[in-house]
């Protein structure tokens, strides 16, 4: 029970965030040349969905989170592409009831950063800023890799840490389907393929099935100025083992949300997004607030 106690809380860790994650616009072709930096604060809030048969009750965890992001624009064989790091400061409190016992678990830390590289493989040639004044883009096709490393603040002595202890890495495809004009659909599909943590509660070593995950962005452009998305995405998959035993941590999970995005100047941008459970099996069930400040150069 202890074990099984314990792969649920590691489920459920700040550093797992990230598969559930609805980022639109992740494959639209950008000049090349061109560098960005976001930072960008989250706030999230809610329920952790736990197996009925383990001894939790009432867990609930709020996080606060700021992150720092750099993109970096260029041509790959004439397509264009871009490469993102991401790095993430977590503070907050989980706390539920643990066998009767009312138990809270301060984090706070680094989180495991990540890198990303993307390359659109139709539609999207490589442009600088001057060539893509007037153009209007048809389909698009893109694919990524985002790789997460173990970096991030872990102690072995506790079931839930910031950082996950384990390499990660995610491959996807994405289409953007332009509408009528000003409208766009895009889609996503990709794969979270997880490392081995080998310092779980001391010895013991936890591995966990691929998580697959599919999202859609309905976007609205208005002019050159500002965007808005309908986003939802769904999760499927993830069951975790310890030392080969397979626990009942399997995932089906469904978010909704939306984001904007507003150009103030020539260089400068803002964004902002919610995104809430519909359906959640297993895991967090948060309400996610967030909003953030661009600044581009070059390109």
């Amino acid at each position: 029970m202890t074990a099984r106690l314990a792969v649920f809380l590691l489920v459920c860790t700040p550093a797992l965030a990230g598969a559930q994650s609805l980022e639109p616009r992740l494959y639209l072709p950008l000049p090349t040349g061109r560098n960005t930096l976001v930072p960008s604060y989250s706030y999230m809030d809610g329920d952790l969905v736990v197996d009925g048969s383990l001894p939790i009750g009432d867990a609930h965890a709020t996080l606060h989170t700021a992150t720092l992001a750099y993109v970096r624009t260029f041509g790959l064989f004439g397509r264009s592409a871009q490469v993102q790091a991401v790095t993430q400061f977590t503070s907050g409190t989980a706390r539920g009831t643990v066998a009767g016992v009312d138990t809270t678990r301060e984090l706070r830390g680094l989180a495991d950063p990540h890198l990303r590289l993307a390359v659109n493989l139709a539609g999207g040639p490589a442009r600088r800023r001057a060539e893509l004044a007037g153009v209007r883009f048809g389909t698009i096709v893109g694919a990524s890799a985002s790789l997460v490393l173990p970096l991030g603040h872990y102690d072995q002595d506790y079931s839930v840490n910031v950082g996950a202890n384990r390499w990660a890495i995610k491959p996807e495809l994405g289409v953007v389907q332009p509408l009528a004009p000003g409208w766009a659909l895009e889609g996503y599909a990709g794969v979270w393929l997880y490392g081995s943590n080998t310092e779980f509660r001391d010895t013991a070593t936890v591995t966990q099935e691929p998580l697959w995950g599919l999202q859609t962005h309905l976007i609205r452009t208005f002019g050159l100025r500002g965007w808005i998305a309908l986003d939802a995405t769904i999760v499927y998959g993830g069951a975790t083992s310890v030392n080969g035993t397979v626990q009942n941590t399997f995932q089906r999970n469904v978010r909704l949300g939306a984001t904007a995005g507003w150009v103030l100047a020539r260089d400068h941008a803002l964004r902002a997004s919610f995104s809430t459970g519909v359906y959640t099996r297993l895991g967090g069930d948060f309400l996610v607030l967030s909003g953030g400040y661009s600044y581009t150069w070059g390109g």
